[in-house]
C-alpha cells in the first residue's frame, strides 16, 4: 500500500553564484498516486479541475489550499493549474544537507497578471479586477505557496528564508513566486460568493452548439449582462451551468465583484486560448 509510483526526473537547473546556490528541479513522470490513510491530523482530498486537464488535484488544508485551488479555477487570467508540482533541491555551500522544496501550486497566468500578484497586490483582488486585453500577451510560470494564517511556519525565519532562496531560483528561471496567504490574498465575501458557484458548474458540458450562441451574443458587443447571457443558453439553472463553464473555460469572463447578479457584466476572452477539447474549434 505505501509503495511509490513516483518517478522523478530532472526538468531544470540553475546556479545562484552570489548566494552559493546549485538548484535543481525534479518533475514527476507517470502516475501519482497519494495516499489518504487516515493518519493525516487535518483533513486531505482532491478535487477535479478542469485547469488541470480534468485530473484530480491534491490538497493538503481545506483552509486554505482548497478555497485557493477554487479561485484558480474560477479565475480568468489563470490557464492552467498544478498541485505539488515539482521538488526543488537548493544545495547551498556551508549547510550540511540541501533545501528541500516542494510547492503548493504551479500556475500558467498572464505575464501582467503574474507581475501584479508578485509585486504584491492580493491575488483575489488581481483576480477580481483582471479584464481581457485588446491584444494578446504572453503566459508565464506562477508558483505559489498557499498559507493559512495560523501556519505555525508563517514567520519562522529559516523556513522564510527557504522561501526567499526559491524565489530566487524561479526568478533565475524567469518564473514568478509568490506566498499567499488565506485572509489576504483568498477570501474576499464578494468574490467568494461568485467563486463557489461558478465551480459548481465548472465542468458543464459544452458543445459547438454553444460555441455558435457566444458567437452570436457578442457579434455586435463587447459587453452584456450576466442575465443576458443565461438567457442566450437557454435560460434557468441549465443557461447559468453553459454560463458558468464559458468563464471556467475562458472563452468569457463574468464581472466575480457582485456575488453573480444578474446585471453583473460579461465580457468575451479573444485570445485565442480557451480550454476546449475539440482542437482547432475556438470561439473567436
Amino acid at each position: 500500500m505505501g509503495a511509490s509510483l513516483t518517478k522523478l526526473s530532472l526538468k531544470r537547473e540553475a546556479e545562484l553564484r552570489e548566494e552559493g546556490t546549485i538548484a535543481r528541479i525534479y518533475t514527476k513522470e507517470g502516475s501519482v498516486v497519494k495516499l489518504i490513510t487516515g493518519r493525516e491530523p487535518h483533513p486531505v482530498g482532491r478535487m477535479v479541475c478542469v485547469k488541470a486537464g480534468m485530473r484530480a488535484v491534491a490538497w493538503e488544508s481545506m483552509r486554505a489550499e482548497m478555497p485557493m485551488i477554487r479561485l484558480c479555477e474560477v479565475a480568468s487570467p489563470v490557464h492552467t493549474l498544478k498541485s505539488q508540482p515539482h521538488n526543488l533541491v537548493m544545495t547551498v555551500i556551508g549547510r550540511r544537507y540541501p533545501w528541500r522544496y516542494r510547492p503548493d501550486l504551479e500556475l500558467t497566468t498572464d505575464v501582467s497578471f503574474a507581475r501584479s500578484v508578485a509585486s504584491g497586490t492580493p491575488f483575489v483582488d488581481a483576480v477580481a479586477n483582471w479584464s481581457p486585453r485588446s491584444s494578446n500577451e504572453g503566459l508565464t510560470t506562477l508558483v505559489v505557496e498557499v498559507k493559512d494564517d495560523e501556519d505555525p511556519r508563517i514567520d519562522d525565519p529559516e523556513y522564510l528564508l527557504k522561501l526567499e532562496l526559491a524565489k530566487k531560483v524561479y526568478r533565475k528561471l524567469q518564473w514568478e513566486f509568490v506566498t499567499v496567504v488565506k485572509s489576504r490574498d483568498i477570501l474576499r465575501d464578494d468574490v467568494a460568493k461568485a467563486v463557489r458557484s461558478l465551480y459548481l458548474d465548472h465542468d458543464a458540458s459544452i458543445g459547438p452548439g454553444d460555441i455558435n450562441t457566444l458567437h452570436q451574443l457578442f457579434a455586435t458587443r463587447e459587453m452584456v449582462t450576466l442575465g443576458e447571457t443565461i438567457r442566450a443558453f437557454g435560460g434557468g439553472v441549465a443557461g447559468k451551468a453553459k454560463a458558468s463553464a464559458m468563464h471556467v473555460r475562458r472563452f468569457l469572463t463574468i464581472e466575480l465583484s457582485r456575488g453573480l447578479a444578474m446585471d453583473s457584466v460579461v465580457r468575451p476572452i479573444r485570445d485565442g486560448r480557451p480550454i476546449f477539447e475539440m482542437e482547432g474549434r475556438y470561439a473567436w
